[in-house]
């Protein structure tokens, strides 16, 4: 899944301030309205595509080949409307640099964080992985929102950031009864599958990053979209080829395809709306709805894939849903600019 969330680690100063949103409206509702709705939209429609893509998993699916035809399904869907613009002479793709950004972005998006997560599905579980994505999202999100947009980490994101981490070592003690999902029983298999999400995690946060400096009036939120997926189906599809049996590939004509276009169609729908989102809205609160999405896959992951039920597990999901609740809780600061938003 290209997991993506607003940087809400970050409080916003006098002299350092991120950009306002434009003043605009989403199905009649306000900037942070529509922009909760969206990001409530995206954390049930990437909870849907991880439950997919982690029954692939049980069907002995090649996570290159899963990856490659989820992304395909928004490369179909929007670029026929992307040629419609270009045809019109409409502006399409950001240009230069931040074009490149993108690109180079979606590289490590693609061959970084989707393909490491959907192999750790495999070795720590859905319940596992899902939760050390976000903590590890979150705590990036604020770092490079100090560092690259010049914002202030407040007190309570501090605070947050430290439950977060403190989740990540629950989470991989939990980590080691899970590594029997995939037959891991060395050390450092295990190290590994709780450690490619937190790398994942770091990735997808640069690109929620890359998105609220890119995405302009002038250039479609498909486009972003469109950019990102189409990076993965021209380098995961050859790879496809390349790294698996081609008579394994075509062995997936039945259940094996459903789950891939069911994962794939989520994930767009999931994407269309944290990108609006983004987009809307500079809310802080708007990450306390993604909480529900870290819930709701370690639900899954228990009573769907029978993943391993321990203590080390509940209370990581509880200390990284605190830590998400605790970013989502807006200083005064923030409500002084919320309410001109």
């Amino acid at each position: 899944m290209t997991f993506c969330l607003y940087n809400g680690g970050v409080n916003r100063s006098a002299d350092h301030a991120s950009p306002a949103p434009p003043d605009r409206t989403f199905l009649g509702l306000r900037p942070v309205v529509g922009g909760s709705v969206c990001c409530a939209v995206s954390a049930l429609g990437y909870t849907g595509a991880s439950i997919c893509m982690r029954q692939l998993v049980d069907l002995n699916c090649h996570p290159i080949w899963a990856v490659a035809n989820k992304e395909v399904v928004t490369v179909l869907v929007v670029g026929p409307w992307l040629l419609w613009r270009m045809f019109r002479r409409l502006p399409v793709f950001p240009s230069g640099r931040a074009l490149a950004v993108l690109i180079g972005v979606s590289l490590a998006v693609q061959l970084g964080a989707n393909l490491g997560l959907q192999w750790s599905f495999d070795v720590v579980g859905l319940a596992v992985a899902v939760p050390a994505v976000f903590g590890i999202m979150l705590t990036a999100s604020a770092v490079l929102g100090w560092v690259l947009l010049g914002e202030r980490v407040s007190r309570r994101s501090a605070a947050a950031i430290g439950v977060l981490l403190v989740s990540l070592i629950f989470l991989g003690l939990a980590a080691t009864a899970a590594g029997k999902l995939g037959g891991a029983t060395d050390r450092w298999t295990v190290i590994l599958g709780i450690g490619v999400p937190c790398l994942a995690g770091a990735i997808y946060a640069m690109l929620s990053i890359t998105i609220r400096r890119t995405v302009t009036g002038a250039t479609p939120i498909a486009a972003i979209v469109f950019v990102t997926t189409s990076v993965g189906v021209l380098t995961l599809g050859p790879l496809s080829f390349y790294s698996v049996e081609t008579d394994v590939l075509w062995k997936m004509w039945s259940e094996g395809y459903v789950w891939m276009l069911a994962a794939g169609t989520l994930n767009l729908i999931a994407f269309l709306a944290i990108t609006k989102g983004l987009e809307l809205t500079t809310a802080v609160h708007v990450n306390v709805l993604n909480a529900s999405q870290v819930a709701m896959a370690a639900i899954a992951g228990m009573l769907i894939f029978h993943e391993p039920r321990t203590g080390w597990l509940i209370i990581g999901v509880c200390w990284t849903i605190g830590g998400i609740v605790l970013f989502g809780q807006p200083e005064h600061d923030d409500r002084e600019a919320d309410r001109h938003v």
